[in-house]
């Protein structure tokens, strides 16, 4: 195993070197550099002085990369499910190890920047973010007609060195045409791309195809029985070309269930790595989480988004906080949840109003702080 990885974390350095990115004959190298360590040697000598020492997307000392064990270098791809037990609870598992999900919606635009100063603001982020007990990161392609951050291996790089998982967003358009098989067919080669690129990172969790498309819908559209026949064609591909990481679908609240509960009803099969994810700014949530065994027709829930009002009883940070606890009260089948937003620098808006950072990732208030020491409490709890 030890020399399986040592060959493979010289092929990808070998790629990472000459064309800034992992190509896919990596394992085919690996298997020569296994048979022929001469030629291995050459090759990362060669790298070395090629490259300069360093690696060109993110800054690091090559030697350091064949060093250091967090970069994926040689990493396995993760492998993500949920488990029923024999009560009807539910187990989100990562690598096989029960996981609370805590998530961050982590939404600053570094894309204008440099690969080393990404890097480093990276660094920073996911510092914080791991060390106030988060595991997940959560991301947009694009939302409410706003172009989010762009995510690539350098983002997941740095997320998987601090332990952070990620939902990997997959845009669909509220306003495409989803009964043109053009406009479908396109978006499908797009997807098939998106996953054969990032299905083996080893911080890939869940992939976030689509965020509140029928809630984004024009009113008195009728696109949606189109859509609901598309997103299930999609997710499908998704699931076909990668077994290792559920879906999950992201709607406002709890609007849509019902229509989606017919519509997988309807198809004959209940698609149980189709995971739901709720985004809700109210403490409806309450009552939305009590109701879910019924309302969700048996399925887990991942709180997506949440955030409470700056006018909330007691102070936003009260408010986040309460929120938290709501979701903590039904372990058996909410499997966790993710505040909106990590900064107020992003890219719409209202991340002015539900930011929990400013520009240089320092907490605005306290309502970070009360959020981490209720997550490194559960951590410390749990033992994990």
């Amino acid at each position: 195993m030890i020399k399986y990885r040592l060959t493979h974390r010289i092929s990808r350095l070998i790629c990472y070197t000459f064309y800034g990115r992992t190509k896919e004959c990596c394992t085919v190298c690996a298997r020569r550099f296994r048979a022929q360590p001469l030629l291995a040697v050459s090759f990362v000598v060669g790298a070395l002085l090629f490259g300069g020492l360093t690696m060109p997307s993110n800054g690091k000392p090559a030697v350091q990369w064949l060093a250091e064990g967090y970069f994926p270098i040689g990493a396995l791809p993760s492998f993500v499910t949920t488990d029923r037990l024999a009560d009807g609870s539910y187990r989100y598992i990562v690598n096989g190890k029960p996981q609370l999900f805590v998530g961050m919606g982590y939404n600053p635009i570094y894309r204008y920047l440099s690969d080393e100063e990404r890097a480093a603001r990276y660094d920073y982020d996911f510092q914080l973010l791991s060390e106030a007990g988060i595991n997940h990161i959560i991301g947009w392609d694009a939302d409410k007609g706003y172009d989010q951050d762009k995510w690539d291996e350098l983002t997941l790089d740095y997320a998987h060195k601090y332990g952070l998982g990620a939902i990997m967003p997959f845009y669909l358009p509220p306003l495409g045409d989803y009964r043109d098989e053009a406009f479908i067919e396109g978006l499908m080669e797009e997807a098939a791309a998106k996953i054969e690129r990032f299905k083996n990172h080893p911080a890939l969790r869940i992939w976030g195809v689509g965020n509140e498309v029928l809630t984004d819908m024009p009113p008195g559209n009728r696109m949606k029985p189109a859509f609901a026949r598309f997103y299930l064609r999609l997710v499908d591909m998704f699931r076909s070309l990668d077994p290792n990481h559920p879906v999950i679908f992201r709607e406002a609240e709890d609007t849509f269930v019902p229509a989606i509960n017919n519509v997988l009803g309807r198809s004959g099969d209940e698609r149980p790595w189709l995971l739901y994810g709720m985004n809700i700014y109210t403490m409806a949530l309450e009552r939305i989480l009590e109701e879910w065994p019924y309302e969700g027709n048996g399925r887990p829930l991942i709180v997506t988004e949440f955030g409470a009002e700056p006018d909330t009883p007691g102070g936003r940070a009260e408010g986040y906080l309460l929120m938290w606890q709501m979701i903590r009260a039904h372990p058996e089948y909410t499997l966790g949840g993710a505040p909106y937003a990590w900064t107020i620098d992003g890219p719409e808006p209202t991340d002015l109003k539900w930011g929990l950072t400013d520009s240089g990732s320092v907490p605005v208030d306290d309502t970070f702080e009360r959020l981490a020491a209720e997550w490194r409490r559960e951590k410390a709890e749990r033992g994990n």
